[in-house]
This record gives structure tokens, sequence and C-alpha cells, in this order.
């Protein structure tokens, strides 16, 4: 799959500056494919100040009737459907699996559609007969309801998970046997320091800084650093204890 198979789409938009920034965060995240289904406002300008460099992705959204229509000009072979409000025994189509499970789950492949609702009443009951797979953001209890654009891009962000879409880090994580290095030269150092306490109390201490040196998600190069920085004092110290002790 690829992120040019996925489609955006938002029912029954009612505001121009949800339609843009929903153009922004699918950019962020790697798509490009935006369509309205019927919308309720116009892709005024402040669609286009809200959209600031995904211009392009409004320019070439598409416009349908009706979400049938899309599902047929575009060939869409999976749907995704999102929703606020949850189902019980008595309306199953509304149990939804959570959105962090969609990077778990196996899409056919195809064309895929994510609808989001309007920002009032979201997917009838109606629209999500459409629906293959229910997807809902897991929000507070206290207000359930998220901004379009939030959604939108959350949703965005679980997909560009699944597909790997993120830009490149510039920098590379430090490895199991990099950090190994320097948490033994720390060790050594803390041996020389705590040498007046006994073995239960260094072993402590040792766990520390093995936490510690875990904990902090160092990069390569600052790990190779600080290995060269803590040899030094330790070097320090070794030759500070045989001036001291012969």
């Amino acid at each position: 799959m690829r992120a040019n198979n996925f489609y955006f789409v938002l029912v029954r938009p009612m505001y121009p500056g949800n339609i843009g920034s929903s153009a922004r965060v699918i950019k962020n995240f790697g798509f490009t494919n935006l369509v309205l289904i019927s919308p309720l406002c116009d892709i005024s300008n402040e669609a286009y100040i809200l959209a600031v460099h995904a211009r392009d992705v409004l320019e070439k959204s598409k416009i349908y009737v009706s979400i049938d229509s899309f599902i047929r000009e575009e060939r869409i072979n999976y749907v995704i459907g999102t929703t606020a409000r949850l189902g019980g025994d008595k309306n199953p189509k509304r149990n939804a699996i959570l959105s962090n499970s969609i990077r778990g789950i196996r899409i056919p492949n195809g064309n895929v559609a994510i609808l989001f609702g309007n920002e009032e009443t979201g997917l009838t009951n109606n629209e999500l007969e459409m629906v293959d797979l229910l997807v809902t953001i897991p929000t507070s209890e206290l207000y359930s309801s998220l901004n379009l654009s939030h959604a939108v891009a959350i949703i965005a962000y679980e997909l560009s998970l699944l597909l790997k879409t993120a830009r490149k880090l510039p920098y590379r994580f430090s490895t199991k046997q990099e950090r190994g290095i320097l948490i033994q030269y720390l060790k050594e150092i803390a041996n020389i320091v705590l040498i007046d306490l006994d073995d239960s109390k260094r072993r402590i201490y040792e766990e520390i800084l093995t936490n510690w040196v875990n904990r902090a998600f160092l990069t390569g190069r600052e790990v190779h650093s600080l290995i060269g920085f803590v040899r030094r004092v330790l070097a320090k110290l070794k030759d500070l204890r045989f001036k001291k002790y012969g």
C-alpha cells in the first residue's frame, strides 16, 4: 500500500477552516488525496490560509454529491469510517476499534477511503452501512468529540505509522552495545568513587546509572562523545589513586 491509495473524505463539512486544516495535516503525514462529499461551505480564502503549504492539496481536492458516487468513481476497495458515538448491543454498527489498532491491521490492496462525518452530526447510521471498518479515537469521557481536523490528524498519523511514510531522522539512535560500553565505564568510576561503600550499596548505584543511560534515548554520536569523556574521567581517577597509594 502507498500513501496515494488513501483518500481522506470529509462528509458534509460545515467550515472552510476545517477543510483547510485537514488539507494541512494530511500533507504533514504524507497524504495528498482530500475529498469533500456535499460540502455545506465553499473552499474559501480562510481554507487556503489555514492550509498554509498544503494549498496544492486543496486545489486538487475533489467534490462529490454522495459517498456512493465517490466510491464508484475512484474505485474504492475498502472504506474506514470514524465515529465518536459508540454503539452497544442495540446498535452494533457503531462498535469500533481504537484508532491505534490501525497500525496492526491488514488493509486490502486497492484504494482506501477514510470517512469523517459532519462537525455536528458525524456519520449517519445509513452512511455507516458503507463502512468496512469503524474506528474511534479514545478521547476522554468528559468530552469525546474532537474538532474535525484534529480527528483527521490523528488518523493520518496512525496510518503514517502503518505505511512508514514519516521523514527519516537526521541522526541515529545508539545501540545496546554502545550503551553497554558507556555503562561499563560508569560502573568502573562508581567502583572507584564509592570504594568506601559495601558491595550491595555499590550495586544499587550501578543499577541507577544503567537505568539513567537506557532512559536517556541517547544518539550514537552522544554515546560515543560520552564514552570519550568518561574514559578521560576514569583515567584521571586512576592516576590520582596511583599517586595517592603508589
